[in-house]
């Protein structure tokens, strides 16, 4: 035996080890215990239709799925999803890229990581589109660029307002060009929609980086920019720190920090964004909404009163 092989025997020991000592991801996602602010908690106290996936005591936000996002946003359910284009899986046969595929789709029940629901809320009717990380990290394919597309169109031909919940690791490198090319198409699908005069609100949850943010969700493309506590920016914090050199500060790419320098609008917790965004379309649909002095000057604080749907 020479000391190549000695190497890999060596290392394969070590990977057994670790495999014993630490639980796989799926043992980790099955686990009824998860680690947050006091230490192992129970999943059930985060994870509960009160709570709405956020930590009573820190109130740290876990990711939301969009049918949960779309059963909190519209009351008692009152919305439909919407069923959106289906391009080919893998144009590019890029290997293993039908499994993964196959694999969000048993997770999330969606043909790819974007779903679109049209409902009312107040008496708007509101298009809204949410991004799913949990299908291949919310990655836009051609499938999840041509679903934010079609979100636009219905918001155009049925005159409603549009709501993003944006997510994600950005465009989908097994597509390569092709799922580059929709972040321009996105962007392009939002500024023809903003032609119709009705406004589009962009929220950042979770952890929302890349194409993503570079394109649709973009500060500049929407009318209005919330954010639930959460990270957005282009590239991770550890690459950036890498790339530059520098010691980053520690709130870097915190919604936070996005309201302080200006890239935002607000940042709410998941409990009162809904209200927000209500309040807003009512001020710029100009509906008789009963929004009262006191919210009207909660709206100038964030420096939105005089801003209109472009």
């Amino acid at each position: 035996m020479n000391w190549i092989t000695k190497a890999l025997n060596f290392g394969e020991k070590i990977k057994k080890n670790l495999k014993k000592k630490f639980p796989t991801k799926k043992e980790q996602l099955e686990s009824p215990w998860i680690s947050c602010c006091k230490g192992p908690v129970q999943r059930s106290t985060i994870f509960n239709s009160e709570t709405l996936n956020t930590c009573p005591d820190c109130s740290k936000h876990y990711p939301f799925t969009p049918k949960e996002r779309f059963d909190h946003f519209f009351p008692k359910g009152n919305y439909e999803i919407i069923d959106t284009p289906k391009p080919n899986d893998n144009p590019l046969d890029f290997p293993g890229y039908e499994e993964k595929l196959a694999r969000g789709r048993k997770v999330t029940g969606h043909h790819c990581a974007v779903m679109v629901a049209q409902g009312l809320r107040n008496g708007i009717k509101i298009t809204t589109f949410a991004i799913d990380s949990r299908f291949s990290g919310g990655s836009i394919n051609a499938a999840a660029g041509e679903a934010i597309v079609y979100a636009f169109q219905k918001g155009i031909d049925d005159a409603t307002p549009v709501i993003g919940w944006c997510e994600g690791g950005g465009q989908a490198l097994q597509q390569n060009l092709i799922a580059l090319h929709y972040m321009s198409k996105t962007v392009l699908a939002a500024a023809t929609f903003k032609k119709s005069g009705m406004p589009y609100i962009n929220v950042y949850t979770n952890k929302c980086y890349g194409g993503i943010t570079a394109s649709f969700a973009g500060p500049s493309i929407a009318d209005i920019t919330f954010a639930e506590p959460s990270l957005v920016g282009f590239a991770g914090k550890a690459i950036v720190a890498n790339q530059t050199r520098e010691t980053l500060p520690e709130n870097f790419q915190d919604s936070q920090r996005l309201l302080e320098t200006g890239m935002c609008d607000g940042v709410y917790h998941r409990k009162d964004i809904n209200e927000k965004i209500s309040n807003i379309l009512n001020i710029l649909l100009k509906k008789d909404s009963g929004v009262n002095s006191e919210q009207s000057n909660e709206t100038s604080e964030i420096n939105i009163q005089t801003r209109e749907a472009s």
